[in-house]
């Protein structure tokens, strides 16, 4: 048992941890199982509500969470309060920690009464919330560099390092075949595509480099569950592809054409 920030004076069980692939939240109960009042983790804005269901077991998509409550912080991230018995405010009210919001239920899809609690990064998208059960949301208003160079495979030799203030990593005409990612006040995942093979391994900050060199990249990923991140490669020959947000399996999820070589890189944090 334990006291979280969002169940008002009760203690509290995870009764479902949170799962990146199949439960992106957490479940809590108050001890006992009784109800509790569900109350703000952090100051923030009513950006999104829903009332008046009940429970629906198998319901999908928005309807799952019931009544719920969104809302936005000052530091750009979002938190979401599900399954709520009552609401008891309004889309639009400006809310400080630790007011109330409405009564724990079981409304949508729902078996037995508990709160499913979510935290939602910069760009809305749900992240592990656990860190953040008894603590405070990351600043995000503190200055975020994104620091970063590129393996040159023509001069066989690692590039300086840039900066999201500074250009763009690379040489033109000069295939690259290596990446190293770092950002200044947070966290960065990316990988690299084989020239004409394949998706190599997920690398983090600066751990490791993304790529073997030697062995040219046509294709780029990267996130954060912290920020936005925005990145754009230059093709041998063919210029600057468009800004990318997105890291999956779609043909907007990635920077670079697959089969043509990167020769520069550029990335932005939001």
């Amino acid at each position: 048992m334990f006291l979280s920030r969002i169940l008002k004076n009760a203690n509290n069980q995870i009764t479902q941890k949170y799962n990146a692939l199949s439960h992106k939240g957490i479940d809590l109960v108050k001890e006992k199982n009784k109800t509790a009042e569900v109350i703000a983790h952090s100051d923030g804005i009513v950006t999104a509500i829903h009332t008046g269901m009940g429970n629906v077991r198998g319901a999908t998509g928005n309807a799952s969470y019931g009544n719920y409550v969104k809302l936005k912080h000052d530091n750009g991230m979002y938190t979401l309060y599900a399954h709520l018995a009552t609401v008891n405010v309004k889309k639009g009210d400006k809310i400080k920690r630790g007011d109330v919001l409405g009564q724990m239920g079981q409304s949508g899809n729902a078996y037995g009464i508990h709160l499913h609690f979510e935290v939602r990064n910069a760009s809305d998208n749900r992240i592990n919330p656990t860190p953040y059960l008894d603590s405070d949301l990351p600043n995000l208003k503190e200055k975020v560099d994104v620091i970063y160079q590129t393996y040159d495979s023509k001069k066989e030799k690692w590039l300086p390092n840039v900066s999201n203030d500074t250009d763009y990593a690379g040489n033109f005409d000069h295939p690259i075949s290596g990446l190293y990612i770092n950002l200044t006040n947070g966290s960065i995942k990316y990988r690299v595509h084989e020239m004409n093979n394949k998706w190599l391994p997920i690398v983090t900050d600066r751990d490791n480099y993304a790529g073997n060199l030697g062995k040219s990249i046509d294709g780029i990923q990267m996130m954060s569950d912290e920020y936005k991140i925005v990145y754009r490669v230059h093709l041998m020959k063919l210029g600057w592809l468009p800004w990318v947000e997105k890291f999956n399996d779609s043909n907007d999820g990635y920077a670079g054409v697959y089969g043509h070589e990167i020769d520069a890189v550029q990335i932005k944090v939001m």
